[in-house]
Parts: C-alpha cells; structure tokens; sequence
C-alpha cells in the first residue's frame, strides 16, 4: 500500500483522488499529481490518504482573498462615512466664518437674479385691520390682529434683473433684535395691511419690480435690529439691512 500526502505542495489544500483520471486534484488550485504503481505492481495502487484536516482548513489562496475582500469593504466604508461627514463638518464650522454684508435702510443689495431694497419701517401700530373691501362684510373682531408687542412693518422691493422668472428666496428673510433674537412674522398682519397675498413667493417676471409689507410682531422688551434679506445660499454673503435704533 502506497500513502500519499494530503496536502496539495502547491497552495497547502487538501487533495481530492480520482481513481478514473488517476490523479490527485487539488480542488483550489487544479493542480494535479499522477498516481504511480509501485514497483513489480500493475494496475491501479491502493491509495491511503490521510484526510484528518480535509476542507477543515481554508487554502492559503482563499485566506488571502477574504482578507482582500475584508480590506475592500474596509475601505469602502471609511470612503464612505467621510463623504457623509466632511460636509456636515465643513457646514458646522464654517458658520463663525460666513461673510455678513451690513446695508442702510434705502440700499439696495444684490440676492441671487434680484434687487432687494428696504424703502422704510413703521413699528407704531399695535393692531392691523384689514382693509375694507365693499363687496364683502367683516366682523371686526375677526378681520383685527392684535400684536403680543407691536407690530413693526417693512416697506420691502425686489426686481427681477435676471434673464427668466424666478421667485424670491423667502426662506432667506429673517427679522432679528440687538441681540440675536429671532422675531415671528406675521403673515395675517401683512394679509390685512397689503390685502393681497404675499407675492414674494409668487414667479416675478424679468425686470418687474414687487413691493410687499413685511409686517413682524416685535415684543415689548425689544426692538427691530436688523432684517436678513439673503443669506450665503442666495447671495454672496449674508445680507442684513441695519435699522436705527
């Protein structure tokens, strides 16, 4: 009786007999080992092939390819996670370094294909009603809002200077105290005060001019300060028009 190793010399698998080829194969690296006859014996030997540690044991080749594929994936996922989290980095702190343009009521600023211009303030009212219109019959209870503070109402103009219809970034608007404090507009006051709907976020037709009252419920303990009329997104930088105080 004749042993074989069962290791295949090449890659360390263990190797498959075929009686029909006469061959051990390796069943990783194909590689295959003629079964020989002893010496004075004829026909096919008996073959003993230890198989203790048969598909027990990963290939060397196999090992190095998983430890590739683990390598791959690896690196696909930091790729990944930084290209979610550079951005949001980069926007957290990059907004102590934004760019603030500071103009004067009557200026006019450049936001995005439009020409925004604060033409005044009036912050003397507490109550807004809304205009009589002859048609229709209000109560007056319900056609007066009536300020937490006072109201403050910005006489607002934007142009269409660019080339197509576009609407105004609205979303850019935002009133603000001395110090910081964000003050709720109030879209029923500019509803009763213009009687129309707010036309900044209607499409504007290039070189038409809109005016619109922005009307703001400013608390008794504060002031009106400044009016952001178009941030990093819209503009170049952002721009808040600084009233007097």
């Amino acid at each position: 009786m004749t042993a074989v190793a069962s290791s295949c010399p090449s890659c360390g698998a263990g190797l498959e007999i075929h009686p029909d080829a006469g061959v051990l194969r390796c069943p990783y690296c194909r590689r295959e080992i003629p079964l020989q006859a002893p010496p004075g014996v004829f026909g096919m030997p008996q073959v003993t092939i230890t198989t203790n540690r048969l598909f027990t044991q990963p290939a060397p080749e196999m090992i190095r390819r998983q430890k590739l594929m683990a390598l791959i994936f690896g690196v696909g996922a930091v790729v990944a996670v930084c290209a979610v989290m550079i951005p949001i980095f980069s926007i957290a702190t990059s907004g102590s370094s934004v760019d603030v343009e500071e103009i004067a009521v009557g200026d006019t600023a450049r936001v995005g294909v439009f020409e925004a211009t604060v033409r005044g303030i009036d912050c003397t009212r507490e109550t807004i009603t809304q205009l009589d219109d002859p048609a229709t019959t209000y109560d007056e209870s319900s056609s007066t809002e009536k300020a937490a503070g006072k109201f403050c109402a910005v006489a607002f103009s934007v142009t269409n200077v660019g080339e197509k219809t576009d609407s105004y970034p609205t979303y850019s608007i935002e009133a603000t105290s001395p110090t910081e404090r964000v003050l709720q507009e109030n879209g029923i006051a500019e509803n009763y005060l213009t009687n129309t709907s707010y036309v900044l976020s209607e499409p504007i037709d290039p070189g038409k001019t809109v005016d619109h009252q922005l009307v703001f419920d400013v608390p008794a303990d504060t002031t009106l300060a400044y009016l952001q009329i178009g941030d990093e997104l819209s503009a170049d930088a952002v721009i808040k028009v600084k009233f007097a105080s």
